[in-house]
């Protein structure tokens, strides 16, 4: 298989971009008080009922000039809500946040902005608000960071640019208020935000880090097959196992010869396969895979064969 075909299906696989609808949870309309009488002597103690918590947010998150209102109203009032409503709410803005990620990010492609950026990144190696911000001092491209921070996203780089990228980590303040499957949900995207596997068209995390996320999300397939997230992470597990069978285009799993075809599996990925299934495959179909292809070397003597090629792309679905 070609370094090209390689690249194709990786790509493929890793769109991960899916915006799911969400269905309307029930929430109880008990009423919560939120604003006590003041010590001025009000009489009266105003009082918002989690109904009315819902659909203010689902006033400002519907429109896309509110996306940072509706986030910041979200953060102060989603304990106010019961868990059912608290997860429709997280889930409509990361569906809001999703829709305008792309029209945001344009602003950050002019060749001005993309200077001013690099500049600032050069002098901390740092892409947190704070660090850019610190560094920053041109109006236009500030104001740019301001919004893209206030909407709940975070600027990433890669290939020579810059751009803006989901901020899952953000997401996690709201685990503790919304049903368990989102809360995994959000932990599953965080981990990937907060440091990617992928850049430049290379794995760069450990491919023990590499098959551990892979488990988590054969993981939350298996537990949460009717979430409202599962078709999500069903993609980016597809996208994994790619990475974890085939590796990428500038890091192949196994050795080439001179016609850029497969020879051995490489020292490195044969021993975090190993250490992967030393402790026992358990319920998992992705360990055993992995455990079968090791079986498979040993018979063919290390060496790549089409029985293999075979296997393999019958486990990324190709």
């Amino acid at each position: 298989m070609s370094n090209k075909h390689v690249s194709s299906i990786t790509k493929a696989c890793l769109a991960v971009g899916l915006s799911a609808a969400v269905t309307v949870g029930a929430a109880g309309a008990s009423l919560v008080s939120v604003n006590p009488a003041s010590a001025a002597g009000s009489k009266t103690a105003v009082r918002v009922s989690p109904t009315d918590v819902y659909q203010t947010f689902e006033s400002y998150v519907k429109k896309s000039s509110k996306l940072a209102q509706a986030r910041q109203y979200l953060i102060k009032n989603i304990g106010k809500v019961s868990p059912a409503r608290a997860t429709t709410m997280v889930l409509h803005l990361e569906n809001a946040q999703k829709a305008q990620l792309e029209s945001v990010s344009e602003k950050f492609y002019p060749s001005n902005v993309q200077k001013v950026l690099d500049s600032a990144y050069r002098k901390k190696k740092d892409l947190s608000y704070t660090a850019l911000l610190g560094q920053i001092k041109d109006s236009k491209t500030r104001k740019l960071l301001a919004e893209a921070r206030d909407k709940g996203y975070k600027v990433g780089t890669g290939e020579g640019m810059y751009f803006l990228t989901m901020d899952y980590a953000g997401f996690k303040q709201f685990g503790r208020h919304v049903t368990k499957d989102i809360a995994a949900y959000i932990d599953i995207m965080a981990e990937e935000t907060n440091k990617p596997a992928l850049s430049d068209a290379a794995v760069v995390i450990s491919w023990s880090e590499l098959i551990k996320r892979g488990l988590a999300m054969e993981s939350f397939v298996s537990k949460y097959p009717g979430s409202n997230r599962a078709k999500a992470v069903a993609l980016a597990y597809n996208g994994i196992k790619f990475n974890i069978f085939y590796g990428s285009s500038n890091t192949p799993v196994y050795k080439e010869n001179s016609k850029n075809e497969y020879t051995t599996l490489k020292p490195e990925i044969r021993k975090a396969y190993e250490a992967a299934v030393k402790q026992g495959t358990k319920n998992s179909k992705l360990l055993a895979s992995i455990g079968h292809v090791l079986e498979m070397l040993k018979k063919s003597d290390e060496l790549w064969t089409k029985e293999l090629d075979r296997y393999l792309k019958k486990q990324v679905g190709e």
